[in-house]
Formats: structure tokens, sequence, C-alpha cells
């Protein structure tokens, strides 16, 4: 590592891969940092944003509004905890992206099968309350202390991912969603996120903060030049 020239490394990929992995692609980003080169985003800021259940807790922690979440290892407690919910839940992995893996289930039923299934697999359980959206979200990319562009996403079904086919929709950045994206990227410690909020009768709540966002669908809908934002902030912020 003593030999590696940058001041500072961008870092736009972290891939999926099994547990194992991912923890030595943390520690090799940890052991950069160790020997001073400037990550953005930093290793503290992708553990947090991959994992749902830290970024959870650190939302959580500082009063970010968020759908009430409940995380176990048990399927007995998941069933409970699937009634405690409202019997319409949104089952997700801990890791991973592009609403791989996410299933919404309200029917105890089948909530039996899958968290069984589950169980013997020895998964960890993160389940989400659901929430009415009328099949939109919002992703917004804040840089530092700014709120940069936003978009909505909008579906034909519950799931509002690009990958899993929702289309853009231009959206009007207003205060209110900047700060609170502004907000949720700070408390994890994420300079460049991509957070993705919903318009719920609870008002806004924040759904995840994405430490490696993708930006080719957001660029549609906005006229600033997002690749050239994200390295003009890099190169001002790891001071190269």
């Amino acid at each position: 590592f003593e030999n590696l020239d940058p001041k500072g490394a961008l870092v736009r990929g972290f891939g999926a891969a099994p547990t194992q992995k991912i923890f030595f692609r943390l520690d090799l980003l940890n052991a950069i940092e160790e020997y001073g080169i400037k990550l953005i985003n930093s290793r503290q800021s992708l553990e947090i944003a991959s994992d749902k259940f830290l970024t959870s807790i650190y939302l959580e922690r500082h009063n970010i509004p968020t759908p009430k979440t409940i995380i176990c290892e048990n399927p007995n407690d998941a069933l409970d905890s699937f009634e405690e919910l409202g019997g319409d839940i949104v089952l997700k992995p801990l890791y991973g992206s592009k609403g791989v893996g996410i299933t919404r289930i309200s029917d105890k039923g089948f909530a039996e099968n899958v968290l069984y299934t589950l169980g013997q697999l020895n998964e960890i359980f993160y389940l989400q309350e659901f929430i009415e959206h009328n099949n939109r979200d919002i992703r917004i990319l804040v840089l530092g202390n700014n709120a940069v562009a936003g978009m909505y996403r909008v579906s034909d079904n519950w799931k509002t991912n690009i990958h899993a086919g929702a289309r853009t929709e231009p959206l009007e950045l207003t205060e209110e969603l900047a700060n609170l994206a502004i907000k949720a990227a700070k408390i994890t410690k994420t300079e460049i996120a991509g957070v993705d909020i919903v318009e719920s009768e609870k008002g806004l709540l924040v759904l995840e903060v994405n430490s490696i966002p993708g930006f080719t669908a957001l660029q549609k809908v906005t006229e600033f030049n997002i690749a050239e934002e994200i390295v003009s902030y890099f190169l001002k912020n790891a001071k190269i």
C-alpha cells in the first residue's frame, strides 16, 4: 500500500459477493485509508449504507423518519413481527440493491412458508411495514452539503426500482426534500449519496441511502451533468 500514488480514490463499485468477500473488500478499503488515501465514499459510509440493518439504526437513532422496521433471527419472532407490522410487510435481504430479493407479503399463510423456509437457511429477517405510495418514490442525489438533482421513479406495481422496470419523471426539488436527503446522507457518513424517499400519509419517509448511486436514469431528467458534478466534488474534497 505504501507504493500507491493517488492521494484519493473515488469508490464507484463494491460488487455483489458472499459475506466473506464483502468483509475482505471492506478490510482493503480500511487498509487504503490507513495509508492516508482519501476515499469517497469512505469505508465507514460503504459499511453503513450497504447494510440495511446499520442504515436503519443510524436513521432511527437520529430521528430520520423511516417506515417501521424489525430485524430478527428467529422465524417465530419474524412471524410475530409480521403481525406487529400490520400483516402487510416488505421483506428485504440485509445486503443487496436494485430491488433484488425484495418481497411483499400480505398473507399469513404465505408469510409462514417464506419465513420458516428462510429460517432453515439461517437467514436474517429484515421486515419493514409496507407503505402505500401509489407506485412512486423519489431518488435524490446528494453531494456533500448539496442536493443536486432528483427524480420520481414510477412503476406499474409497488416496486419502483429502475432495474425492475420503473420509469423516471422530473421532480421539483423542494427545500423539505433537499434538507431531508442531505440529513440522511450526513447521518450515514455518505458524501455522495442516492437517497430514496417515499411520500406517505405519515409524511416523507426515508427508505434507503445508497453509497454507490447510479445516475444514468437521473441524468435523463436533469440539466446537470451529473458525472461532471461528481468528479468535480471528488477532486475538490479529496484535495487532489
